[in-house]
């Protein structure tokens, strides 16, 4: 038996196929729906939900497989989010920026990060944020033992459910290429409660902030350098993750946006028999041919959107099959691809809402808060239409630039 089993982390026999998760998520839906909401008034996933979607499996998408995670493709994990999606757009959000959280666990000592896995919980056992400027993150200073960390971290998705976080940390005053990453239990941070958005307010999403300084021992500090070289020595020992990183994650995050957009065409058209059309010759919106372009207009852009989406998954588990990390040119093609999936997604939702008169204002209509959370999702830095489709543009006409910057993930320090 190895330590981790006998730690209570689970086998192989033990983990759920993508596909079983999908079917428990889509028995999950009418609840998800449901509780829409409910979530957005409380600001977080009900913990009933959270305590749903634990049992069903989808907080070890890509927990490290040597502490009972799964290992996925990256069209398997799609899939999930996709169904998440479909069910909530907020709380799909949340259960894919918690599992890209658990890229972190690879670049410290197992000793460390195992008895995050091994102990009980119910729900996504880690979060992580970050940032580019210091603003966005901490900073931490070398002493005996250890570092004093202190800062505050927004947007610290997944933090309300969680154990223990990963925190970016700046070290150096001067030098801002200098960052890390800090291991710290939840419990000795401060939660500001200051997450109040129009569109996926049910995230959670908080400041989580120290209260002084915070000692972290040095076991539990690490760097992007550290992560990068820990995955490559795990990949070659079969321990995973799969290849792909940041962008592996964002390419397979769309599933959430065309989730939102298939429940948002199936919300439209299940009402589009019962509406009239005020003010015009159509007894019916039915009747009208301005609703037959609405849907077929939002209908292929969702489409259009989805084989954008497709492309991006194969390429990246065709690479990953044949034990190559996709180049710098692959991803910044791959983050256009999903910033453009975003887009397409939000401008479908909205050509739907738009189309919904008046009444689908009303809180109690899910459509407007799809467009709101969809939309929401769209304006995260990872994912702007006009910075990706700007910086393919510049490679394509061979203009140089300045290197793209894409999070802490990406820095080498």
């Amino acid at each position: 038996m190895s330590r981790f089993m006998a730690m209570g982390i689970g086998t192989d026999a033990d983990r759920p196929s993508a596909q079983e998760i999908v079917d428990r998520v889509e028995k999950l839906r009418p609840w998800l729906r449901e509780q829409q909401a409910v979530a957005e008034r409380q600001r977080r996933i009900p913990q009933e939900s959270v305590e749903r979607l634990d049992a069903a499996g989808v907080f070890g998408l890509t927990t490290p497989r040597r502490f009972g995670g799964a290992d996925f493709t990256a069209r398997e994990l799609h899939g999930v989010f996709r169904a998440l999606g479909s069910g909530c757009g907020a709380t799909g959000w949340l259960v894919w920026a918690a599992a890209g959280g658990n890229l972190w666990s690879c670049a410290f000592p197992d000793d460390v990060v195992a008895p995050v896995y091994a102990s009980p919980w119910v729900g996504n056992r880690t979060f992580a944020v970050g940032g580019t400027s210091r603003r966005m993150s901490g900073t931490a200073r070398q002493v005996d033992g250890g570092w004093l960390v202190e800062g505050a971290w927004p947007f610290a998705t997944g933090s309300v459910h969680a154990s223990h976080g990963y925190l970016a940390v700046f070290l150096d005053e001067t030098d801002d290429t200098k960052v890390g990453m800090v291991l710290v239990p939840k419990d000795s941070l401060v939660a500001r409660d200051d997450w109040d958005a129009m569109g996926m307010a049910a995230t959670g999403s908080q400041t989580v902030a120290t209260d002084g300084e915070l000692f972290v021992p040095d076991e539990r500090f690490s760097t992007p350098r550290r992560l990068t070289e820990r995955i490559a020595e795990l990949t070659r020992q079969g321990l995973g993750p799969r290849r792909g990183g940041l962008a592996r994650s964002l390419v397979t995050g769309t599933g959430v946006a065309l989730g939102m957009a298939d429940h948002a065409l199936e919300e439209f058209l299940g009402a589009v028999g019962k509406r009239s059309l005020p003010y015009s010759p159509y007894a019916s919106q039915l009747d009208a041919p301005v609703t037959h372009l609405t849907v077929g207009r939002a209908h292929t852009r969702i489409r259009a959107a989805a084989l954008v989406a497709d492309a991006a998954v194969t390429r990246l588990d065709r690479w990953d099959a044949e034990g190559r990390e996709p180049s710098e040119g692959d991803v910044l093609q791959l983050h256009t691809d999903v910033a453009y999936v975003w887009d397409a997604c939000a401008s479908a939702v909205e050509t739907l809402f738009h189309a919904s008169g008046a009444s689908a204002i009303t809180k109690r209509l899910p459509l407007q808060l799809i467009a709101r959370n969809c939309r929401a999702g769209s304006l995260h830095a990872a994912h702007g239409i006009d910075t990706w489709t700007e910086n393919i543009g510049r490679a394509l006409c061979g203009v140089e630039s300045a290197p793209v910057s894409t999070g802490v993930l990406e820095r080498r320090s």
